[in-house]
């Protein structure tokens, strides 16, 4: 069930990484082949980063969807502690994986209709994928603070299920 919950808490991140896997070998191939063939230098170099930047995306989103795992098992146990509860939800609905990763804790306690009430009166809708931070200061994605909590958060020890 480990594996289950693994990839339902981060699927969007997941799939954003098998998409780059995907992404990474055709552009790879077309470099290698412009390489091969003499081709244009813009086109060479255009094709090698596309490869290096869907490359890299694979790391970035493996290491999100293992923080928005942290996340899941601490909101499990919070739920379990103290059941459903606004405040302790707070700071986790401003991301659209983190909310995903909280549906997953919430349809394991039956509080699916609570949160769905939650993240809408918040304003949250399926469409809205970017983190609110984000939109509001771009800025933020050059702060260690940012990266820290957003890719390499500290491993969660469940306190009341076994993992």
């Amino acid at each position: 069930m480990r594996v289950i919950r693994y990839l339902q808490a981060a699927y969007l991140l997941h799939l954003m990484g098998l998409a780059s896997i995907v992404m990474t070998y055709f552009f790879t191939r077309q470099f290698l082949f412009l390489l091969r063939n003499d081709a244009e230098l813009w086109k060479i170099i255009l094709n090698g980063y596309a490869a290096l930047y869907f490359f890299t995306l694979i790391f970035f989103s493996q290491f999100d969807a293992r923080s928005r795992y942290q996340n899941y098992k601490m909101l499990k146990d919070k739920f379990f502690e103290y059941g459903f509860d606004a405040r302790l939800l707070k700071p986790f609905i401003y991301s659209r994986c983190q909310r995903d990763a909280i549906a997953v804790a919430a349809r394991e306690f039956e509080f699916e209709k609570e949160l769905r009430k939650l993240t809408y009166a918040s304003g949250f809708r399926w469409y809205h994928l970017l983190p609110t931070l984000i939109v509001r200061r771009p800025g933020v994605l050059f702060t260690r603070e940012y990266w820290t909590k957003t890719l390499f958060v500290k491993t969660y020890s469940s306190k009341y299920f076994l993992w």
